[in-house]
Order: structure tokens, then sequence, then C-alpha cells
């Protein structure tokens, strides 16, 4: 009978983790350029937008605790120059974990940038790959952290 019920709490422990692990699984990561087609020669804006659900947060690029994770985005891209990044503030959190407050992002977070397009450039198309770090936590634990991509794409005008 200890037998069977050590078991069973083995199995629902581990179904516990799967499901917590599932939810930081959950934040969605988007992004767009403002404005298509983009002239060669000219600066360009776009945004990485990442959707934490309501029992998430993340840590912000500026976590306030050196042992947290903080958000990053690194972009790239052939055929262009990534100019500044510009992150959000945060919002500062007390949770159970923690003892000091941490700044964290959540819900509708919006990464802004920068880029140029050469005025050589040849082609009609440019890419940039935006890649994402961030730990997502509940108000009781962390997850281990994750990392989404995706690719913003836009045309580039004739007009120099």
């Amino acid at each position: 009978m200890k037998k069977i019920a050590v078991k069973l709490f083995f199995v629902f422990a581990v179904l516990t983790v799967c499901a917590f692990y599932t939810a930081a699984q959950t934040i969605t990561v988007t992004g767009s350029l403002e404005e298509s087609p983009v002239k060669r020669g000219a600066t360009g804006k776009g945004s990485v937008v990442l959707s934490i659900p309501k029992e998430l947060h993340i840590n912000s690029n500026k976590p306030t605790s050196e042992f947290m994770i903080p958000t990053k985005v690194t972009l790239s891209g052939k055929n262009i120059k990534i100019g500044k990044i510009t992150y959000p503030k945060g919002k500062d959190r007390k949770f159970d974990f923690s003892e000091e407050a941490i700044n964290v992002y959540e819900g509708r977070t919006t990464i802004k940038f920068a880029f140029t397009v050469p005025k050589n450039m040849k082609g009609k198309e440019i890419n940039i790959r935006a890649l994402v770090s961030y730990q997502a936590c509940t108000n009781e634990l962390c997850y281990p952290p994750q990392k989404r991509e995706i690719v913003l794409k836009g045309a580039v005008s004739s007009e120099r």
C-alpha cells in the first residue's frame, strides 16, 4: 500500500512540474516593422511584443537582483544595421520567493528598436531575426530560462 501511495505521489509531482513548465511556454512573442517598404539609406523602426499571461511575469531587462535572469532581445539581419533597442520600464513587485522587490514585465510588453537599410543595399526585402531570452515566474517560483525566435520581414523600396 505504501509503494502505491509513493508511486502516486511521484506521478502527481511530475504532472504538476510539467503543468508549471508548460505555463512558462505560453508567453507569446510577436513583432512588426512600423513602415514597409523602407527606403534605402533610411532608418526604420520595429517592435517585439511579449504577451505574458496573467498568472506569470518575466524579469525586466534590469531586474534589480543579480540573481535574476534579465529579459534580452538580440537582433540580427543581413544587409541591415541594427540600432538602439529600447526596453520599457518594468514594475517593481515583491514576491514570496524574494526578500526585495524585483523589476518585472507583466501583460503586454513592447520592446522597440531601430535599424538602418544601407543606401547601396541590393534586394527588395529585409529579414530581421529577433531572439528573445527571458525567465518566467509565478508569485511562488521561477521556471527555467526560455528563448523564442521570430523573423520580421519588410520590403525595401527602390527609392533612395
